[in-house]
């Protein structure tokens, strides 16, 4: 009995002190602040958004639109692309995007934004995805230009 104990606690302090925690630290939300390009969504494709911080609260601002005609249409410079950046957990947050056209979704009863999954893939590489799915997989990303 004694061996098996001395065996489990010998196992458990392997196996914790070969685990990588630096992935789990804490990654400050000023991270976010910044300019960045989007990538991995075609009719987004190459859009620039400007994450500021305004009244406490993290908040992206389209700085740069693409050619794409349904951009052009229904979207201008200094709109909110980012409505919301939340913490999930100490490398995980929760990023709310606007739908474009979305007074058209909302005049419809439709949802008017998306929720993805986020973390940073590096410093100055953001993974979205959706629900269940791995944000360091992702092809959809925002990319730090500044």
């Amino acid at each position: 009995m004694k061996n098996i104990f001395t065996y489990i606690i010998i196992s458990v302090s392997l196996f914790m002190s070969s685990c990588d925690t630096a992935g789990l630290s804490e990654v400050p939300m000023e991270q976010f602040i910044g300019t960045w390009s989007l990538q991995g969504r075609g009719m987004f494709e190459g859009m620039e958004i400007e994450i500021t911080k305004e009244d406490e609260l993290l908040i992206g601002r389209v700085s740069k639109l693409n050619d794409n005609k349904y951009i052009q249409l229904f979207s201008v410079n200094n709109d909110v692309w980012v409505s919301e950046i939340s913490r999930r957990s100490n490398y995980q947050f929760r990023l709310t995007e606007k739908k474009i056209a979305r007074e058209l979704f909302a005049l419809y009863g439709l949802s008017s934004s998306n929720e993805f999954k986020v973390e940073f893939i590096d410093k100055d590489t953001i993974g979205l995805s959706e629900e269940g799915k791995d944000p360091k997989n992702a092809t959809i990303r925002y990319v730090r230009i500044k």
